[in-house]
């Protein structure tokens, strides 16, 4: 079940925050070998090979391009003397997919309960502006609301005082003090890789350790409130005579995906929650009628819905 897949750079951040609502993360086929379990492999090496300072190493500071909305700027990490646990996890290989960044959102929901944890995720690649303007579609998005989510200024090679090994797809480091207390190293990284990131960090917090559905089922309980605090502040969701109507409309105005077949199931359930009942089929009919004169911003599909429920449903 690896973080990668081949797919488009494009409208990823949505995609991951419907992905992360409906599964707390993404798990798919691995790229290359099998899927590992929770006992596969114990995070650090791969094999022998190895990635990155080891445990009671010291660190130095290197600045990094922060992806930030449309101003990306320098900044200084593992700075000397910094307090609390610092993780820092390199992202080796980007270039043509970003997929293993919808697993680290995971990680970042963990972060955010931490104040003394500071959680930044690096990007190493040749390619900066291809990066530059990926990452700054994640910066965007809803999944990274803690961490600072960078691209490395040395490259692909990522700092050299590090040692970090671009063969490898993900190097870990869990820092206190200014010395690595942990290092993992991760190719094809999966699910239960994301919870060993989360439990090294948790063991340098001297916090209880956490397991991947704990945090999956409050992150999903979470972007479910963020939704549903959307839904009912939208004006979509106002206009409706019933809290019912307004979900499946705001759903309908909101499309992602396949925008002709989301037309398709939302206009198929406003007509089934309208059944045969001459009362509900009027109260749709004029709901549809105010959601068009509102000139909400609907895509063709579901603007040929609406105008359709409005003129036929009462007939």
């Amino acid at each position: 079940m690896s973080l990668f897949s081949d797919g488009l750079i494009e409208r990823r951040s949505v995609f991951a925050f419907l992905l992360l609502l409906t599964c707390g993360t993404v798990s798919i086929d691995a790229r290359v070998g099998q899927a590992t379990g929770p006992d596969d492999t114990d995070g650090k090496k791969q094999g022998d090979v190895y990635s990155g300072l080891q445990p009671g190493e010291v660190t130095q500071p290197f600045k990094v391009l922060r992806i930030k909305d449309d101003e990306p700027d320098e900044v200084e990490l593992v700075k000397n003397g910094e307090e609390g646990v610092t993780l820092v996890c390199f992202v080796h290989r980007l270039s043509t997919d970003d997929r293993i960044l919808y697993g680290l959102g995971l990680v970042d929901f963990y972060a955010s309960r931490f104040k003394q944890l500071n959680s930044h995720f690096i990007l190493l690649s040749d390619e900066q502006n291809k990066m530059t303007t990926l990452l700054r579609g994640w910066s965007r998005g809803p999944i990274f609301k803690k961490s600072l989510v960078g691209l490395s200024l040395d490259g692909e090679e990522g700092p050299g005082y590090y040692g970090l090994n671009r063969q490898v797809d993900m190097t870990v480091l869990v820092i206190k003090e200014n010395k690595v207390v942990d290092n993992l190293v991760f190719d094809a990284p999966n699910n239960f890789d994301l919870e060993k990131i989360m439990q090294s960090a948790a063991k340098a917090l001297d916090q209880p350790k956490p397991t991947l559905t704990t945090v999956q089922n409050e992150l999903k309980a979470e972007r479910q409130r963020e939704l549903d605090k959307r839904i009912k502040a939208s004006r979509v969701f106002k206009l409706a005579p019933n809290e019912e109507l307004g979900r499946i409309m705001f759903g309908l105005v909101n499309a992602r995906g396949n925008r002709a077949k989301n037309a398709e199931r939302r206009s198929q359930q406003l007509v089934t929650w309208a059944g045969d009942s001459k009362e509900r089929k009027i109260a749709l009919a004029k709901y549809c009628t105010s959601v068009l004169k509102a000139d909400f911003p609907l895509d063709q599909f579901a603007r040929a819905a609406v105008k359709k429920l409005a003129v036929s449903v009462d007939q």
